[in-house]
């Protein structure tokens, strides 16, 4: 067993042949350790990448439990004054004044404190332990980190309330439509129901409206409802479970007549089959086909004419 104290955090790792169990109070790790690479703080990611060539789970256990404590890790360096540690976040996508205002503003958001609060403390063991307020964030509390007063998703920035019509207005900018902005506040901001946001912004604009993308949609060609049953047929062959059918429906009744078609199905298995139909139930006026080769070969316009 090996136990080492890095910064504030304890862990004991524990070594089954090839396997490591680390033991942490840092609660969040736990949960963090198991997500997605690319859905780690950047700051982690670099972590995860050097532990990848390891078979390693991490589990939660509290501080006073951390009885033995490896006397290396706590001795001072020879220079304390430099930590040789990269954990600096760089943000973009935001100006250094931009990056300020969304500290301050955050400070001010009632929410995003109390969401700083349950952040640093970790989070409880099930959603019912916080506030209504906070269990949006409940799906993605391993993702939450804060880096100079500043609460990330991820590598999304959250937003205070008061700051999100500005930045929503910054994405709009270029009008490009709900799917283009939606992937564009992917790369760089989130807040709740920025989506339902973003909908509504796109719906309102009469810009966004008036050049957006038209598909209309083809016209009905409705055939001429025959007057008597028998009198038009449409037919096609499908397949089901490795084997085809030939299915001839009434355009009238509705009634459907399917038989397997056996053998290599060519032209030629597909008008004796239709013989067969024809001489139980009699001959019909039109028959109406999707113009595939069996029913366009010469050999079945030869049996249409005859």
């Amino acid at each position: 067993m090996l136990a080492v104290v890095y910064g504030c955090e304890r862990f004991h790792t524990y070594i089954y042949g090839k396997r490591f169990i680390v033991e942490s109070d840092h609660k969040p790790l736990e949960m963090i350790h198991l997500k997605n690479l690319a859905a780690a703080p950047q700051r982690l990611q670099r972590l995860f990448l050097r532990i990848q060539p390891y078979d390693m789970r991490i589990t939660y256990r509290p501080g006073k439990d951390m009885l033995i404590a490896d006397g290396l890790s706590r001795l001072p360096s020879r220079d304390a004054s430099i930590i040789d540690l990269d954990v600096q976040v760089g943000l973009v996508q935001f100006s250094s004044q931009k990056l300020q205002s969304i500290h301050e503003e955050t400070c001010k958001d009632d929410e995003l404190q109390l969401l700083k609060e349950i952040i640093l403390e970790g989070w409880p063991e099930t959603q019912r332990q916080i506030p209504s307020n906070m269990k949006s964030y409940w799906p993605f509390r391993d993702e939450l980190v804060i880096d100079n007063g500043i609460i990330l998703k991820g590598d999304r920035v959250i937003i205070p309330t008061s700051m999100q019509t500005e930045i929503l207005n910054k994405i709009h900018e270029a009008h490009q439509g709900i799917q283009k902005m939606k992937l564009r506040a992917k790369t760089c901001v989130f807040w709740n129901a920025i989506n339902t946001d973003i909908d509504k912004m796109v719906k309102s604009c009469h810009l966004c409206q008036e050049f957006q993308k038209s598909q209309p949609a083809e016209t009905l060609m409705q055939h001429e409802v025959p007057t008597r049953p028998w009198q038009v047929l449409g037919s096609d062959l499908f397949y089901t479970e490795g084997q085809e059918f030939l299915i001839v429906c009434d355009y009238y009744s509705k009634f459907p007549i399917i038989r397997l078609v056996k053998g290599m199905g060519g032209t030629q298995t597909v008008i004796n089959i239709l013989k067969g139909i024809f001489s139980e139930q009699g001959i019909p006026e039109k028959l109406v086909t999707e113009n595939g080769p069996h029913y366009s070969s010469s050999s079945f316009k030869q049996f249409a004419e005859s």
